[in-house]
């Protein structure tokens, strides 16, 4: 009788150990979960030696038969050491291929890496006619003459690894175009790795680029890894499947995986997430928990992770980016909060108060700890003191104070308790499951958590994650909704995704929707939405009878292969300044000056870019759009060599004219097809047209807040003309017509948009500004939701009348204030509002959020605050954490609208005290200093509420009309000012102008 192959092996190779367990799915209903084993060793230097170990040491301990095991699955983040570490030996020169027509060369590859990984990694950059738009129509067909001249440019200088980035190429889900340059690559270059960047991330362009950079990079040293891990297998007797789990907590088959190795990045602690819902029962009948915040703690030596799960068991998956070695990257990841709490965490007495943390002795524990004979106090020490275990040496710790052991507890619940409060989307009550060899840590009853539950085999979670991985299918597609049932859509959307999984090796019977985003596009006049919908499924056993070991895996070379090792002494010999990504992190901020000419000319620096970057976050009230391509590419032009000047508009001719552009669209657009560059030259020149005999003087922002507050300085660049320090909003709205030149009567027509493919659409005249907002985002649809608009030009005698000016350089200061208040550790909301105009309002953490698309293509809603308590206060809170007990709410439509404080208690609907409103600007700032967007409000984020006073002109009657509460709505709601004086911002160009 032949033996069922039954058993499944996990792996999971940590930094202090190597995990191993045998499991039985078959027997998932017994009270061992169908675990027959588990076994631990120490992580070795080689890795594929220490699994072998590891597996070796499980079957032999376990006495299963080798032909029994159906399948084994390895957990790694030996591949993400490399890009840390900026291993030249294992990474690559990389040719990216841009699939994006006129697009993106605002924004070079390569641009955001650390200096060291660029220099690695940097090899060749096409642009490629070809591209998408976000409803799949082509922004160019593709030159294949043009593709083949570029491969043999890229082979001359004998790269063979390549990454095709295509705009939009997610959304080609039969992969036509990136497939096609693949094809031709491989004609020009045989052999050759080449990667798409489809099969690597989602939406977002230059995220999901860098990840297909660091996947190509790798590529060949994975490849050796990974078939290392199939001789490992092989010289054990196993002939089964080989999978290595995923960073969303998945598996992926081992001969995909050296194709994908990015995927597997960060899969630690996806593995301790996934086995503790498993351990805790989640997926049975009798252990599901409805209608209940799960989150799980995995507690270490020196660190606790906090996940939240999904009722799917899968963890809550981060936002749209995540850093990787200082690469700003794009791929499912969990959203782990990691805290210094651990069984080796030290315990201090200083001045009277114990600290817990963040220091600890780690993998020393057995030889530093008290109860080990070791000098050091740690939270294993309290735990042994306090009697809730039995570890080593009571007598150790019986000399130690009490006193000092209760309080020391307290913080070691505290701890706990603030990071399940950050993970948690709601005020209820929690389920905690506690996993990891630290978890001992866990003494006292949690507030928020209403069950902790710490279940069997808890110190080896991440095995059981890997051995009970589950394989999936995603889709990220938008879809236009007009005359279509969205139901139905969304139905179809998710057959893709389940025909995804089932075709990755799922057991169709298996298969379930896991996660439904759907997003609505904002500022759209038609209906159109973002669906990312993720189907999963236990792997099939047919899948796995079928299985057959790969040609690669028997024709290895094993020769030719290196020791899968990597050096834990890299970093050390390199300069730590290659690896930074912030310019102002290698200089003493206060010291920084910025370049200010004795003409009174201020030559905008990488650094002054990301002051004001930082600053105009700030400004836009959470809106304005994403900042961070238009910062960028202000850094590029710097780098390639232009200069960028911004003058007080004191200096110019009152006879000069003066025009600037906006970006106009949806958000989802503005993250994947980025500007060429050519957008508001193309708008600007059309409109010229309607105006001859008008030569531009200066540039200037339309609105300060976000990205468009650095716009002008590019497009100032394509004229040779500077830019003036100043805006038309002092902040940032959500219509055109809600600017400063209309207060005046100034005409907003011609009004010009250019999508920067040789399209252009000029409004000469409009009813009224209403009509033309109208006009223009219909037409914008047509231009890809996407566009630089241009308004007419202006004096700059008028400019001088209906501007904000010097609104450049309160971006500037504020955005300094944030970086010196973080490089000193000093506070940074005090930094903010140094300039009298400005007031902290508020210091608490978001405890709900409501949001939706209004019919209009606005983002609407509110978000509540609660105070910070005595006991969530940190060092250096003492300046700004405010007395307050009542809570905050502020509604918002794109930008926050007003600041008001209402009693916990208070009934739904009821007025408390309204502190401000718009037209002042009021902003959500985390701790970081960074402003949060509507669109970037959860739970649990602690943040502070800035306000400023607005610019005079906002209020006048007219302003207040135009920009004010009942413009959004609020019939019944006057102006409320935020009640201090408005002082003038300082002018950068007169501070450090030379005397």
């Amino acid at each position: 009788m032949a033996i069922q192959r039954v058993y499944r092996i996990g792996v999971d190779v940590g930094g202090t150990n190597t995990d191993c367990v045998i499991l039985h799915p078959g027997e998932a209903d017994q009270p061992d979960r169908g675990i027959r084993t588990a076994f631990k060793t120490p992580t070795t230097p080689n890795v594929t030696e220490g699994i072998a170990k590891a597996v070796q040491g499980a079957i032999s301990q376990c006495g299963i038969s080798l032909a029994a095991v159906s399948a084994v699955m390895i957990g790694t983040t030996h591949f993400i050491n490399a890009v840390v570490q900026a291993d030249d030996r294992n990474l690559r020169k990389v040719a990216v291929f841009r699939v994006c027509g006129p697009y993106t060369q605002e924004n070079p590859a390569f641009m955001d890496f650390p200096p060291i990984l660029a220099r690695i990694m940097n090899g060749h950059v096409a642009y490629l006619d070809g591209g998408l738009e976000f409803d799949t129509r082509e922004i160019m067909p593709l030159d294949e003459a043009q593709i083949r001249r570029e491969c043999q440019a890229v082979k001359a200088k004998g790269i063979t690894d390549v990454a095709v980035v295509g705009v939009f190429s997610p959304l080609d889900l039969a992969g036509k175009q990136e497939a096609r340059v693949k094809q031709i690559i491989l004609e020009e270059i045989p052999g050759a790795d080449v990667v798409l960047s489809r099969e690597i991330g989602q939406l977002g362009y230059l995220e999901r680029e860098n990840a297909t950079i660091l996947n190509t990079s790798i590529l060949k040293f994975a490849r050796k890894t990974i078939r290392g891990f199939k001789r490992a297998m092989r010289s054990l007797g196993l002939s089964c499947p080989l999978y290595l789990t995923q960073n969303d907590g998945t598996i992926i088959d081992a001969d995909s995986a050296e194709k994908c190795p990015i995927k597997t990045f960060s899969s630690g602690p996806t593995n301790s997430m996934s086995g503790a819902a498993y351990l805790a029962g989640l997926d049975t009948a009798k252990g599901r928990i409805p209608n209940a915040q799960v989150i799980v703690a995995d507690v270490g030596g020196t660190t606790t992770d906090v996940c939240a799960l999904l009722p799917s068991g899968f963890p809550r998956q981060a936002g749209t980016w995540v850093e990787i070695g200082g690469v700003r990257s794009a791929f499912p990841m969990p959203e782990v909060l990691s805290i210094a709490l651990g069984g080796g965490t030290k315990v201090e007495e200083r001045d009277g108060k114990v600290a817990v943390g963040p220091e600890s002795v780690g993998h020393r524990l057995i030889t530093e700890a008290l109860v080990f004979g070791g000098n050091t106090l740690t939270t294993t020490d309290v735990v042994v003191a306090s009697g809730h275990a039995d570890i080593g040496d009571v007598s150790k710790v019986k000399d130690v104070p009490k006193e000092l052991i209760t309080k020391a507890r307290y913080q070691m619940k505290r701890l706990l308790e603030n990071a399940v409060d950050a993970m948690k989307l709601s005020a209820d009550d929690a389920v905690l499951i506690l996993v990891g060899g630290g978890s001992i840590v866990h003494m006292d009853d949690l507030e928020g958590v209403g069950q902790i539950i710490r279940p069997p085999f808890h110190d080896c979670a991440n095995a059981v994650g890997a051995a009970i991985a589950k394989i999936s299918g995603q889709v990220d597609v938008v879809k236009v909704l007009e005359g279509l049932d969205e139901d139905k859509v969304v139905e179809e959307v998710c057959a893709e995704a389940k025909k995804i999984a089932i075709d990755a090796g799922a057991d169709p019977e298996s298969i379930k929707i896991v996660t439904i985003e759907n997003m609505p596009l904002q500022y759209v006049q038609m209906r159109a939405t973002r669906l990312i919908i993720r189907a999963a499924g236990v792997l099939s056993q047919q899948a796995l009878l079928h299985h057959t070991p790969s040609e690669s895996t028997e024709e290895l070379d094993e020769s030719s292969e290196t020791p899968d090792v990597v050096s834990k002494t890299l970093n050390s010999e390199k300069d730590p300044r290659d690896f930074l990504v912030s310019p102002s992190a290698s200089v003493d901020i206060r010291d920084y000056k910025p370049e200010v000419d004795k003409n009174g000319t201020w030559w905008v620096s990488e650094i002054d870019c990301e002051f004001l970057a930082t600053g105009c976050s700030i400004l836009a009230c959470g809106g304005g759009g994403p900042g961070y391509m238009c910062y960028m590419a202000a850094r590029a032009a710097i780098k390639a060599g232009h200069r960028l000047p911004i003058v007080d508009i004191e200096t110019l001719p009152e006879d000069g004219y003066v025009l600037g552009s906006i970006s106009y669209g949806a958000p989802t657009v503005t993250l994947e097809r980025i500007p060429s560059g050519t957008e508001s030259v193309d708008a600007t020149d059309a409109l010229l047209s309607c105006h001859p005999g008008v030569k531009m003087a200066a540039q200037i922002a339309i609105e300060i807040g976000g990205m468009n507050g650095i716009r002008p300085l590019l497009v100032g660049k394509d004229y040779n003309v500077p830019t003036i320090d100043g805006d038309y909003m002092g902040r940032a709205y959500p219509r055109l017509y809600i600017m400063t030149p209309y207060l005046f009567g100034i005409a907003l027509t011609p009004c010009t948009q250019a999508d920067g493919n040789g399209n252009v659409v000029t409004v000469h005249k409009a009813a009224d500004f209403r009509k033309l907002e109208k006009i223009h985002r219909k037409a914008g649809h047509e231009l890809g939701l996407f566009s630089q608009m241009v308004i007419p030009p202006m004096t700059i005698k008028d400019v001088k009348r209906v501007g904000t000016l010097g609104t450049t350089s309160l971006a500037w200061y504020i955005g300094r204030a944030v970086y010196l208040a973080r490089q000193e550790k000093t506070d940074i909301m005090k930094a903010i509002v140094t300039n009298p105009s400005g007031r902290v309002l508020y210091t608490g953490k978001i405890v709900s959020v409501h949001r939706y698309i209004s019919a209009a293509g606005y983002t609407e809603g509110t978000v509540r605050l609660k105070p910070i308590s005595s006991e969530e206060q940190e060092y250096g809170d003492a300046a700004t954490t405010m007395t307050e007990t009542r809570d905050m709410i502020l509604p918002f439509q794109n930008e926050y609208l007003y600041a008001e404080l209402v009693a916990p208690d208070a009934e739904k609907g009821s007025r408390g005290e309204i502190l401000c409103t718009v037209p002042d600007l009021i902003s959500l700032v985390g701790t970081d200093g960074y402003a949060l967007g509507t669109q970037d409000l959860r739970y649990g984020v602690r943040v502070s509420v800035v306000a400023f006073v607005a610019h005079p002109h906002w209020y006048t009657p007219q302003g207040i009309t135009t920009g004010g509460p009942k413009e959004f709505g609020y019939d019944g709601l006057d102006f409320i000012p935020l009640g201090s004086p408005y002082y003038e911002p300082k002018r950068v160009t007169e501070e450090f102008r030379p005397r």
